[in-house]
């Protein structure tokens, strides 16, 4: 047990330390005018928590009301530099909750009866664990439209549970492709009860600086499910007999992407696919049969999505394997890409927008081994090297043929009893 102990402290202390929240120290130089020196100094605090993102701006705005409420007493040192009483410090400390941890006066002057005070501010702040999610592009989706009632296996669905399905297959998608910031639009409740926690006073100060830095989004991804069913379907053989039945979806969905700040649509289509629906033996219900169905459909949208914005790249060429910048669900094992090379660059000749670079095919890999955040693929023809953009192999959709569809010349009697052609 002992030995278990001292192995669990050895591996958290390789942990990296980007993967824990901690509080940052930061300086910060202002300057704060006023009718006296005192009023300066206030103003001057209060326009360094103006310039922070670290403060919710309920909190700044009872910390501007408590340090006006506050006389800065300042003296003047042997080498008569201005300095700022302990108890001022103490008593600002607290009108910001340790936010402003302490300040120093650079310089003093007055100019026209108006006094102008630099200050030097220290102050705290909290840093997000992980990832800096300032470095992604930042996309919120928004729950798709839907029917009352969509068909699943004969029996109708809630056109509700059918979207909500897809919203969380695609959030799920999108997030694990890593090349975006998703931020949620739908748990509010949550963040609210716990936004209210922290500001009841049953926690530290230090957890007021986790408020007023919610992020706004880069992008909207919004849509509709315009149709979207489940069918078992039976296949007959050559004889016309039933053999094998297969569960079959079909699904028609259009979704966009709107650029927050301008509201231009940046991508727009509408998908139609018809596709074999693979049964688990161990969840055969039609809630399972469902959320495989949602997220399959979910990754037609995100290899579209992926293959606009950011297609997959070769990022190293090893001796044994091709390794690629995705990973995860946004490439399934044993897919085929075909490998490009750029040529020269492409420019629309009415509007001079950019279009890109002429894509010359050097080549075609396969995806042999799929981990979190890349993959690993073997060359299939062609010379592959670093930085080259990926497509996707397209695969001839198989058409399915529901009973009674099959054209045969078997004849089967009503006592079971089948008449051949040749009979």
């Amino acid at each position: 047990m002992k030995t278990v102990f001292i192995l669990l402290i050895l591996s958290l202390s390789f942990i990296p330390s980007t993967l824990f929240a901690k509080i940052q120290t930061r300086y910060l130089a202002v300057v704060g005018v006023g009718d006296t020196k005192s009023e300066a100094i206030r103003n001057g605090l209060i326009e360094a928590i103006k310039q922070t993102n670290g403060v919710k701006i309920n909190s700044k705005r009872r910390y501007y009301k408590t340090i006006k409420k506050i006389g800065v007493s300042a003296g003047v040192d042997s080498r008569h530099r201005v300095f700022i009483a302990e108890n001022t410090q103490k008593l600002i400390r607290e009108a910001t909750s340790g936010f402003v941890r302490n300040y120093s006066i650079l310089d003093t002057f007055r100019q026209g009866g108006i006094w102008h005070v630099r200050l030097r501010i220290r102050f705290k702040r909290y840093k997000e664990p992980g990832f800096n999610p300032n470095k992604r592009r930042r996309i919120a989706i928004i729950p798709f439209e839907y029917k009352n009632r969509y068909i699943v296996l004969n029996q109708n669905k809630s056109g509700r549970a059918i979207a909500n399905r897809f919203t969380q297959s695609l959030v799920s998608r999108i997030t694990q492709s890593r090349k975006f910031t998703v931020l949620d639009r739908e748990n509010n409740r949550y963040y609210n009860q716990e936004k209210n926690f922290i500001l009841s006073g049953n926690s530290g100060n230090d957890e007021l600086l986790k408020l007023g830095r919610r992020l706004g989004t880069d992008d909207l991804l919004t849509g509709t499910i315009l149709n979207y069913s489940l069918s078992n379907i039976v296949e007959h053989n050559s004889i016309g007999l039933p053999e094998t039945s297969k569960l079959i979806c079909n699904v028609t969905i259009s979704y966009r992407i709107l650029m927050m700040s301008t509201q231009q649509i940046k991508w727009s289509e509408t998908i139609s696919k018809e596709f074999a629906v693979k049964e688990n033996s161990d969840q055969n219900s039609a809630e399972a049969i469902v959320a495989s169905s949602m997220n399959k459909i979910s990754g037609f949208i995100l290899s579209n999505i992926l293959s606009d914005i950011y297609p997959p790249k070769v990022i190293a060429v090893t001796r044994s394997s091709i390794i690629v910048n995705q990973g995860g669900n946004s490439i399934t094992m044993g897919t085929s890409f075909k490998v490009y090379r750029n040529g020269q660059r492409l420019t629309d000749p009415y509007t001079h927008e950019f279009l890109g670079y002429e894509e010359i095919q050097a080549g075609e890999i396969k995806i042999m081994k799929v981990d979190p955040k890349v993959s690993y693929a073997k060359v299939i023809n062609g010379v592959v090297s670093q930085g080259m953009v990926l497509r996707k192999v397209k695969n001839v959709t198989k058409k399915f043929h529901s009973e009674g569809e099959a054209k045969t010349d078997v004849e089967i009697l009503p006592n079971g009893r089948v008449v051949l052609p040749f009979d």
